[in-house]
C-alpha cells in the first residue's frame, strides 16, 4: 500500500469516526463519509468493500495507536508497579485526548463480533499481561487469584468506558487512575501498597 492509499484510508476512517460520534454508527451513510473525507464514492469503494469494512479498519487503527502509546509508557519504567502506573496514566490521557476514537472503539466494537474478535483479544491481552507482571514481584505469587489481572482490567475498562461514552467530557479520566491502580495492585502487593497508590501523584510528562 503506497502513501496515497494509506492517506485515503485514514481520511475515510477518520470521517466515519467523527460522524459516528456526532450521531451513531448505524445512522452514518457512505455518502456522508465520502463527503466528510473529501473523496468520491468510487474511491471509497476501491478502498473499502463496505461501510463495515471501513469501520473495522477504523477500530484496528484506534487499537494499534492506543496500544503503541500505552506500551511505550509501560516500557519506560523498569519496576512494577511504576511501569503499570505510567501506562495507566498514558491510557487515561489517551482517553481524555481522543474521545471520538475511544467512544467509537468501545461502542462500535460491539457489532463487529468475529471480525475483530481476535484483534480485541490480543488488544486486551496486552493490558492483562501488564497487570499480571505484578505476580513476579508479589510476596506470595501463589496467593494471587488466577484471574486477578483479568478482573482488574475488566473493572478498569468499565470505568474508562463510562468516561468515553460521555460526549460532554465533564469528567477527567486521569483523576480516576489512583483508584484504578488500587484495584490492580491490591491482589499482588496487598492492601498497604494498594492504598499508597491513592496518594502517588501523576508522573511528569
Amino acid at each position: 500500500m503506497n502513501d496515497g492509499q494509506t492517506a485515503e484510508r485514514t481520511a475515510y476512517t477518520a470521517a466515519l469516526i467523527e460522524l459516528a460520534f456526532e450521531t451513531d454508527y448505524q445512522s452514518v451513510a457512505v455518502e456522508e463519509i465520502v463527503a466528510r473525507a473529501g473523496g468520491s464514492r468510487e474511491d471509497f469503494e476501491r478502498t473499502f468493500p463496505s461501510k463495515q469494512a471501513c469501520a473495522v479498519a477504523a477500530i484496528e487503527g484506534v487499537m494499534a495507536e492506543n496500544l503503541r502509546v500505552v506500551q511505550a509508557a509501560y516500557d519506560s519504567e523498569e519496576r512494577w508497579p511504576d511501569s503499570l502506573r505510567t501506562a495507566a496514566y498514558a491510557m487515561a490521557r489517551y482517553v481524555a485526548d481522543n474521545p471520538k476514537e475511544i467512544r467509537f472503539g468501545m461502542l462500535d466494537m460491539l457489532w463487529a463480533g468475529e471480525m475483530t474478535g481476535a484483534l480485541r483479544d490480543q488488544f486486551f491481552g496486552k493490558f492483562v499481561a501488564m497487570v499480571e507482571a505484578g505476580r513476579e514481584v508479589a510476596p506470595d505469587p501463589a496467593a494471587v487469584p488466577p484471574l486477578a489481572a483479568e478482573s482488574a482490567v475488566g473493572s478498569i475498562t468499565q470505568a474508562l468506558g463510562r468516561y468515553s461514552l460521555e460526549r460532554g467530557g465533564e469528567r477527567d479520566p486521569v483523576a480516576a487512575v489512583p483508584e484504578m491502580m488500587y484495584l490492580a495492585v491490591r491482589p499482588y502487593l496487598g492492601e498497604e501498597a494498594a492504598r499508597k497508590e491513592l496518594t502517588i501523584p501523576p508522573p511528569s510528562d
